[in-house]
């Protein structure tokens, strides 16, 4: 099969385009024929080696989401078949195990104790195939693009996540930062679909002008204003209920700044530093914020986002798309970050 190989950490030079001997399915496994790959920057942190909680065995293939349809079942899968369209998860998970809590019986199966991570500890998407084991897989609706699916697995579950566990509601300020990208922008939909007041952030006017289009009703560039400040302007001096933040850094601090009393910050990740001073005493307890933090997102969060995509209630935003073979050339237009949306690889 054809796959984008990594055989040591580095730039997009690292990338190679290469045949490749085709995964072989053992008991309880499928095999997915690929059709469409999302492209995420957890590549780029994977690809640079910049995830400290695991290593890569070279040679590695990266990505940790896609859609296709199933060629290979394994003995003792159960409830797939051959020709199945379908999209594995990025957690692999165990189902069940014998840990004193078992995250996944519990509906956290994004934090099972036993996982490994597509495109990360085991090779990922970006091939013609792919392997995951039965319990890593949903089944697409019929009326959901695999292309659709390949870009809202990852942006779009972990949007509707962060807005879950900070209980996002109709009658809320919401500020979203890195409102241009894949997951801000579909933090930006979820928020307009709930009917909040919106506030996007982003680093260039023209991903703020493109947001204002797609629903924000005010915009704040964060490379060339106070953030803080903005905030208290667009809400008369009051903050914003919750921030949906995937930036951490300068941006989270001034985040937790803007927020009004009792507001909710819900963090995924980050593209600044992951190290950032809190006051508690003004921010926690004075005010009483409350910070939570989401780590990908759990499969029933997914069946629900393609529960939406199914109905038209979601639509994810495409940047741009490129034939597996131009794996580099996504890679150099994610890292320049000049995108609003989603960029995905099609087979």
């Amino acid at each position: 099969m054809k796959a984008i190989i990594l055989e040591q950490h580095g730039n997009t030079e690292k990338l190679l385009y290469q045949e490749v001997a085709k995964p072989e399915v053992e008991a309880g496994e499928v095999l997915i024929k690929m059709h469409s790959i999302g492209i995420n920057r957890f590549d780029l942190l994977v690809r640079n080696g910049n995830v400290p909680n695991a290593s890569v065995t070279f040679p590695h293939v990266l990505g940790v989401e896609g859609a296709g349809t199933i060629s290979e079942i394994g003995a003792g899968v159960t409830g797939f078949h051959i020709g199945d369209r379908v999209a594995p998860v990025l957690t692999i998970s165990q189902g069940n195990c014998a840990e004193p809590v078992c995250y996944c019986m519990l509906g956290h199966d994004n934090i099972c104790a036993k996982f490994d991570k597509l495109g990360h500890t085991r090779w990922g998407t970006y091939a013609e195939y792919v392997k995951v084991n039965q319990f890593s897989i949903l089944p697409l609706p019929d009326q959901v693009s695999f292309l659709d699916a390949a870009t809202s697995l990852v942006a779009y579950s972990t949007a509707w996540e962060m807005a879950k566990k900070v209980n996002l509601r109709p009658e809320d300020t919401v500020l979203i930062n890195a409102v241009g990208g894949a997951v801000g922008s579909a933090a930006l939909h979820i928020a307009r679909m709930t009917g909040c007041q919106i506030i996007g952030s982003a680093g260039k006017d023209n991903k703020l002008r493109r947001a204002r289009q797609d629903g924000a009703h005010f915009g704040i560039n964060y490379n060339d204003e106070n953030l803080t400040v903005k905030v208290y302007e667009a809400t008369d001096g009051r903050g914003v209920d919750v921030v949906l933040d995937g930036i951490g850094g300068t941006v989270l601090q001034q985040s937790l700044e803007a927020l009004a009393y009792n507001g909710r910050l819900s963090s995924a990740g980050s593209i600044a530093p992951t190290e950032v001073l809190v006051d508690i005493r003004k921010h926690l307890v004075r005010k009483q914020i409350v910070m939570t933090g989401t780590h990908f997102t759990p499969k029933e969060s997914i069946k629900q986002i393609l529960r939406l995509l199914a109905r038209g209630e979601l639509r994810p935003v495409l940047a741009a798309r490129f034939p597996l073979s131009e794996a580099r050339k996504a890679h150099e237009l994610l890292e320049s970050r000049d995108f609003y949306g989603n960029l995905v690889l099609e087979i």
